[in-house]
């Protein structure tokens, strides 16, 4: 049985629901609610197909595409429990959701601990089956976008690294394609290691200018008294140890792109230099008489406020203006929550490529500990985690217990294991404490499960917004207020 929406685009694969349900009555029902959620995330054609059978679905599976399954619990046969497992085994990335009745909710959770993204509750609910639908559409499409990003990418670590789901990140995806259709200058702004070098060099790649020379200048690295000498050249005979001719990285970049990391640390004597090749397309080498003409995009990134440092008289005022005629800002890993699961998810399957370790995945429990973690080091500090966490791994699931060995709060961890058992304590402190754990536990389950989306994960708790994020500022030391 199949049914098939409207296509704006006929090109495109359509859009594969999968239902698993035996009982006519609720698969009709089924078939219903899910037409009236309304999937107007999804462009193009929506195909439903539907099996009466466990062993009907995964007959599907091997047949054809399908993005989304959604599948009862009770059937006959191989029941919906090892459906479930036998989906991990053939797409680890397929969302799986469960249906079951109110008494069945510990056997959903099982399910969710084999693998099944979220669970729906008999009778169906449309409206809640349609929230919960349109999440696990949300992940399919991110998963389908990554992979055919990846595939026509092929970049290595540049590229791969550069993936979310967020708001914020779109938003950082917009700006780089409208950066790569001028040769307009881009200052890009965030924190260290929120992946400011990724971006400036996706904005290269995504240019006209791809196949010309993209040359990096980390401005913290070169010795203050090479710095003119690596961004402009040099003559022989200009200090002592010029011994010949030299180009500088300005120069070597002509037709392509310069980027400029970490511009704040720049002397402000090269500053008013670098503007005059900014303004004139020219460079002076170092002791040189003549201008060479140049011409490339210039890039710069800072992790640090440079309108403070204009009104402080440490970077000049004209100089940031003409570097930020395009700004990206990026935000902290901490203030897109949405993305963690994504990037986490991406970096184990790279990794666990690259150590031959293709099956290692992140379970439910690990991925609990990454989303709840604030991440100082934004996506630097995941990445390092995840490939850690890789290559010590000797089971195909990481679990937390490993994940929380790698961060930091594993040695404060470790001490309040060491406290007195709650039992032990007057009432009133044991009562805080255990209150304190349990807290803490739901609300890490409860991000991990939406995929740090706090509005989902509040709208699945019961609780008004407002009210999980102050639980989770207190309880997880986290500032939700973005």
């Amino acid at each position: 049985m199949a049914a098939s929406g409207t296509s704006k685009r006929s090109s495109r694969a359509p859009f594969t629901i999968l239902v698993v349900e035996d009982n006519p009555t609720d698969a009709e029902l089924m078939l219903r609610a899910i037409e009236e959620a309304e999937l107007k995330s999804i462009e193009g054609e929506v195909k439903l197909e539907v099996r009466a059978t466990a062993e009907g679905a995964l007959q599907v599976l091997g047949e054809q595409s399908v993005d989304v399954v959604v599948t009862d619990m009770v059937l006959p046969g191989i029941d919906g429990l090892d459906l479930v497992s036998q989906i991990q085994d053939i797409d680890r990335n397929l969302p799986v959701l469960v249906v079951t009745r109110m008494g069945g909710i510990s056997t959903a959770v099982d399910a969710m601990r084999r693998g099944a993204y979220d669970y729906i509750l008999k009778p169906v609910d449309p409206s809640d089956l349609g929230m919960r639908l349109h999440r696990a559409i949300r992940l399919s499409e991110i998963i389908r976008r990554n992979a055919a990003y990846e595939r026509s990418a092929r970049q290595g670590p540049k590229a791969g690294e550069l993936v979310g789901a967020s708001e914020a990140f779109q938003h950082i995806t917009d700006k780089i394609r409208e950066a790569a259709q001028v040769r307009s200058t881009v200052l890009i702004t965030g924190e260290t290691g929120t992946g400011k070098g990724l971006i400036a060099r996706a904005i290269h790649e995504q240019s006209r200018e791809r196949d010309k020379p993209c040359q990096v200048i980390d401005c913290t690295t070169v010795p203050e008294g090479m710095v003119e000498s690596e961004l402009f050249g040099h003559v022989r005979g200009a200090f002592t140890g010029a011994v010949a001719d030299k180009p500088g990285l300005i120069e070597l970049a002509d037709g392509g792109t310069v980027f400029l990391d970490e511009i704040g640390e720049l002397p402000l004597p090269l500053q008013s230099k670098l503007l005059r090749v900014l303004e004139d397309n020219e460079v002076r080498p170092v002791g040189g008489t003549r201008v060479k003409r140049v011409d490339m995009r210039f890039i710069a990134a800072t992790n640090q406020d440079l309108e403070a440092k204009v009104r402080n008289g440490e970077f000049r005022k004209d100089l940031y203006y003409r570097l930020a005629v395009l700004s990206i800002p990026v935000p902290p890993l901490r203030e897109r929550i949405e993305d963690i699961p994504v990037i986490a998810r991406h970096l184990t399957a790279r990794f666990g490529r690259e150590m031959v370790k293709p099956r290692c995945v992140l379970d439910a429990s690990a991925m609990t500990e990454l989303v709840a973690y604030p991440w100082p080091g934004n996506v630097r500090e995941l990445r390092n985690v995840i490939e850690r966490a890789v290559m010590l791994a000797t089971e195909d699931a990481i679990s937390s217990s490993e994940i929380k060995a790698l961060l930091p709060s594993a040695k404060k961890a470790a001490g309040d294991a060491q406290q007195p058992p709650a039992t032990v304590l007057p009432y009133m402190q044991a009562k805080k404490r255990v209150l304190e754990e349990f807290t803490v536990s739901y609300l890490k389950a409860k991000l991990a499960i939406h995929d740090g989306n706090i509005t989902k994960a509040a709208e699945d708790s019961g609780i008004p917004r407002q009210h999980f994020s102050l639980l989770m500022k207190r309880y997880l030391d986290r500032d939700t207020s973005h």
